[in-house]
C-alpha cells in the first residue's frame, strides 16, 4: 500500500496532527487572522517589487540630459559636461560617481 507523500516528506496523519496541534495554541479565529494577515503582506510586497520595476524601466527609457559642469562654462554656446575617466575599463562616468557605471571599480577623486 503506497500512502501519498506532503511536503517534507510528511503523511496525511502527521499534517493532521500538526493542524490540530496550531488550532489548540492559537484558536480557529486567530488562525484565521494570521492567514489573512500573511496573505496580505505576501499582496503588499508583490505590489511593492512591481512598483520599483516599474520605475526602474521608467528610468531606463528615458535618454539622460546633458547637465553642464559645475563652475557653469559653456564654450562656443555648447555647454561641457564633467565625467571621470575610470582607471580600470577607461569609462566616462558623471563626475559624482564613487564607482565605475561599467566595471564597479573605485574611482578615487583627482589630487590637485
Amino acid at each position: 500500500m503506497l500512502l501519498a507523500v506532503g511536503p517534507f516528506g510528511l503523511g496525511p496523519m502527521e499534517l493532521v496532527i500538526i493542524l490540530l496541534v496550531l488550532v489548540m495554541l492559537f484558536g480557529a479565529t486567530r488562525l484565521a487572522d494570521l492567514g489573512g494577515s500573511l496573505g496580505k503582506g505576501i499582496r503588499e510586497f508583490r505590489r511593492n517589487v512591481q512598483s520599483d520595476d516599474d520605475e526602474d524601466d521608467e528610468g531606463l527609457d528615458k535618454p539622460v540630459a546633458a547637465q553642464p559642469a559645475a563652475n557653469g562654462s559653456a564654450q562656443n554656446g555648447a555647454e561641457t559636461v564633467a565625467a571621470v575617466k575610470c582607471p580600470s575599463c577607461g569609462a566616462l562616468n558623471t563626475a559624482g560617481a564613487k564607482h565605475c557605471n561599467q566595471c564597479g571599480a573605485a574611482i578615487t577623486a583627482p589630487v590637485s
